[in-house]
């Protein structure tokens, strides 16, 4: 019965590869470092640590209030892939800025097609006590449509959010939205992966306030559908099975026979 069973489960394997159900490859126990920069500049993280399910998580803070910004992050990161994590930001200037951070991570190629699926939740802050905070696209020439886009192998295919303020509640008020498509899931076809996925955040954050970003974006190989010939060796090997173990059990049940 279990040589039976391992026999199936081996064919039912082979079977899948050859419908062409393929897996990104995982890095296990390797930190590859993904590309991270703040507008043009590198970021290079305090900590990483790895999890027990082969991820890792990238911490740390660059900026201060002399420099006008402070950046906080706590993001995980999967080969397998996906991102996920934090990023808070401050302006400490006078007046409202764009901001750029990029992460662009390397992964093992899978295909032929994909799905992917993302999220950004937002909670921006009045630190400076005018009553107003907001958080909006950036109006830079080259911003994405939203706030929030994934990359696969370095073209936007999923662009979220649009904006969020706080206003009119007296000092120091806050304000949360959170926008997704394609989770739970994934469930958005894309193209193969070749190596690479990533989040772009475009944005503009008002004077003397501050954002928390909560982002998501995961990828994973697409199932491709068997063909019928397949299904239906499948289902032999499962009547084949279930009549073997049928019969012997049928035998175990036989009363001896007399001496």
């Amino acid at each position: 019965m279990k040589v039976l069973s391992w026999r199936i489960a081996s064919v039912t394997s082979l079977l899948l590869a050859a419908a062409g159900v393929t897996h990104a490859e995982q890095v296990s126990g390797t930190f590859v470092a993904p590309v991270f920069k703040f507008g043009n500049n590198d970021i290079q993280n305090d900590s990483v640590v790895e999890n027990a399910d082969g991820s890792f998580t990238m911490s740390g803070t660059d900026g201060s209030q002399a420099a006008g910004w402070l950046l906080g992050w706590n993001i995980n990161v999967d080969y397998d892939p996906f991102i996920n994590g934090s990023v808070t930001l401050t302006n400490f200037s006078s007046s409202a800025h764009n901001y750029t951070l990029f992460l662009d991570l390397p992964v093992g190629a899978f295909g032929p097609t994909s799905v992917f699926g993302g999220s950004l939740t937002a909670t921006v802050f009045d630190d400076n006590g005018d009553s107003f905070a907001s958080l909006g696209r950036s109006d830079a020439a080259n911003a994405s449509p939203g706030i929030y886009q994934g990359t696969i192998d370095g073209t936007g295919v999923l662009d979220l959010f649009g904006a969020i303020s706080c206003s009119g509640s007296g000092p120091h008020c806050s304000a949360t939205l959170t926008d997704d498509n394609g989770l739970p899931g994934p469930t958005i076809p894309g193209p193969a992966v070749n190596g690479h996925i990533g989040t772009i955040l475009k944005f503009n954050l008002s004077a003397g306030d501050r954002v928390v970003l909560n982002t998501n974006f995961t990828v994973e190989p697409s199932p491709v559908p068997l063909p019928a010939s397949a299904w239906m060796l499948i289902a032999a090997l499962g009547c084949m099975s279930y009549l073997f173990v049928t019969r012997r059990r049928a035998g175990d049940a036989l009363p001896a026979a007399p001496i």
